[in-house]
């Protein structure tokens, strides 16, 4: 199975020079929802908007945009989307204004209908640790549930020990945002700073491993991605090691993990190159993310950030990818047969 569309193109989004950051998720009736910055120019700071859409038919198609939050001439970036959803079909999505400097928020919304409708956003930066650092961004991507039904969201930030401007997104360190009581509050995990070998770790992705604890893949300036795990997701980490096996150009690459013919399938897709922001791949691993057994190109010659989301109940695989910074993202819906298979995937 696979099937491609191209989304947030040029001719049906044309208000915006950028459409970048992508996220996703599935929800627990089975809907795709895309997220995005839909930018007015392609840098970080730039005026945009965040928008999501919702599909029903596994990608095929696509409701209208829904405007989740918006820039203004006083607060013109809000940024890092992040969704998920709990045990009780709640879903949750955060984003942040201007990266949290400067008095700007962190903010929390929710949605009971499936996406459809949301709430008025709830201001949680006073839990994200604003003494402690300067820029803070969530993900960007996607959170998990764990299986007690903790909200984890991954974030890195800039420490203010750091003493680097306050609009700098470097060095960081990354953590986790989490959530105990389906969103009434938050918190903020154990911090891990990156060394010699995993230097300023930052957007990061979790997924589950088999037993139920937390995979964490996180990018580097190191040309490789950075592992850890811990039992519940927010402490307890294991030391931050890179995995030289997963080579990256220093760009966001995306985990997610489901269960499938009773195995846990855990899978990563970035940029497989160390220099540059293109083949799209998809790697597969049967045991936690200790090996990876397969691997399939899907874009050789182009690609940006990388989002991943899954299907567990009919397992079908989605593969959101940026092309040109931005100027398309492409979505790629697969299924682990054609992943596992020696046939290439032309996108």
């Amino acid at each position: 199975m696979l099937y491609v569309t191209d989304l947030w193109t040029r001719e049906n989004n044309s208000a915006y020079a950028r459409n970048r950051i992508p996220g996703m998720t599935v929800t627990s009736k089975g809907t795709l929802i895309v997220y995005n910055e839909a930018r007015m120019a392609g840098n970080d700071w730039a005026h945009m908007d965040i928008f999501m859409q919702r599909s029903e038919d596994h990608g095929k198609t696509f409701g209208a945009p829904i405007l989740l939050a918006a820039g203004t001439e006083e607060i013109p970036t809000v940024n890092n989307p992040v969704m998920v959803e709990d045990h009780a079909g709640c879903l949750h999505f955060l984003y942040c204004e201007n990266y949290a400097i400067r008095g700007a928020r962190v903010l929390h919304r929710v949605s009971n209908d499936d996406g459809r409708t949301w709430s008025a956003p709830i201001d949680v930066s006073r839990m994200t640790l604003p003494f402690y650092r300067n820029a803070f961004a969530l993900g960007p991507g996607h959170g998990i549930c764990t299986k007690d039904g903790t909200l984890v969201i991954p974030i890195w930030m800039v420490p203010k020990c750091y003493e680097q401007e306050i609009t700098a997104h470097g060095p960081s360190c990354i953590s986790t945002l989490y959530s105990r009581d389906n969103g009434v509050s938050w918190q903020m995990g154990e911090i891990m700073l990156g060394d010699s070998s995993t230097p300023s770790p930052n957007e990061t992705e979790l997924a589950l491993t088999s037993d139920g604890c937390v995979y964490l893949n996180a990018r580097t300036k190191e040309h490789c991605r950075a592992v850890s795990y811990s039992s519940n997701g927010y402490n307890g980490w294991t030391p931050l090691r890179p995995d030289r096996t997963l080579t990256d150009p220093c760009c966001f690459g995306s985990t997610v993990s489901y269960c499938e013919n009773g195995r846990n399938v855990l899978l990563f897709a970035n940029c497989d190159s160390e220099t540059e922001r293109k083949n799209v791949t998809v790697r597969i691993s049967f045991d936690d993310g200790k090996t990876w057994s397969h691997k399939k190109v899907l874009d050789a010659d182009r690609g940006g950030y990388v989002e991943t989301a899954v299907d567990s109940d009919c397992g079908t695989i989605y593969v959101l990818y940026e092309t040109d910074w931005g100027k398309t993202c492409r979505l790629v819906v697969t299924d682990l047969d054609s992943l596992l298979s020696e046939e290439a995937l032309t996108v």
